[in-house]
């Protein structure tokens, strides 16, 4: 395993080149919503921090600490091993990603990932902050009981999540032909885009060939960079708290009205 200091250096490295580079290619001239964006993040981490869990791999780790795993992916070449990790849990992401979409409670919480109408890289992070809770005990949960993965392959897998950042960057990066191979961010920017002629397409996490499979594949198109997010967007960042219910409090409105 990696120290521990790694994953928090890279962090910082991915995202320091992720603002330079929005700097010089932009997509779109859409103010970020920084403030917003950085705080969900770190309620999102408290979140995590109060139950006394972490993300998927620790899910992984403890189970398989435990004897948990059906497949002991140590018996296999670590390529394949690492690979079958990596799709494992894509189809897993991807599959909650569509019932985030689907269902209503799901998207009430999902939807504030959506309402970010100036799409950047630290929209990765924009998340309501119980939705981890869910998925430790959905997506992260079922891979690690059907698959053992080593410490190696764990490690590996927290590198390639950094991409998701990449994915959500306000860059014109795009892989033409090869849109069904890998996500970027100009195949993931029509997901969050504001034209109903591009819902319900690009969900895929990292590998769009699940799109192509369900049928949700959209290539974007030379110059296609559609304005992003919802019409409800964050009016208070106190919201970002309650924004499932964020309606059912009275004295919302009030303070709208005042704006």
């Amino acid at each position: 395993m990696p120290p521990a200091w790694l994953v928090p250096v890279l962090i910082a490295g991915v995202m320091a080149s992720m603002v330079a580079a929005e700097r010089i290619w932009p997509a779109s001239q859409a103010r970020p919503e920084w403030g917003a964006n950085a705080l969900a993040y770190v309620l999102t981490l408290a979140g995590q921090l109060v139950r006394g869990t972490l993300p998927a791999v620790a899910t992984a780790a403890a189970i398989a600490h435990f004897g948990g795993g059906l497949i002991d992916l140590a018996q296999w070449p670590f390529w394949a091993g690492a690979t079958a990790w990596l799709i494992t849990m894509d189809l897993g992401e991807y599959l909650f990603h569509r019932a985030q979409h689907s269902i209503p409670f799901l998207w009430a919480m999902h939807s504030l990932h959506h309402s970010d109408r100036g799409l950047n890289f630290l929209t990765a992070q924009r998340h309501f902050w119980l939705e981890p809770a869910i998925k430790s005990v959905t997506v992260w949960l079922v891979p690690a009981l059907l698959l053992r993965p080593t410490p190696a392959i764990l490690a590996l897998y927290v590198v390639i999540s950094l991409y998701h950042f990449v994915v959500h960057a306000n860059l014109r990066l795009g892989f033409g032909p090869l849109s069904w191979a890998l996500n970027a961010p100009r195949y993931h920017r029509l997901h969050h885009s504001r034209d109903p002629a591009h819902y319900n397409t690009n969900f895929a996490s990292l590998l769009p060939i699940f799109d192509v499979l369900s049928g949700a594949y959209r290539a974007p198109r030379a110059g296609e960079y559609p304005a992003t997010g919802l019409e409800e967007a964050v009016q208070r960042h106190w919201e970002l708290i309650v924004w499932p219910v964020r309606r059912w409090i009275p004295f919302r409105r009030a303070s709208v009205k005042a704006t």
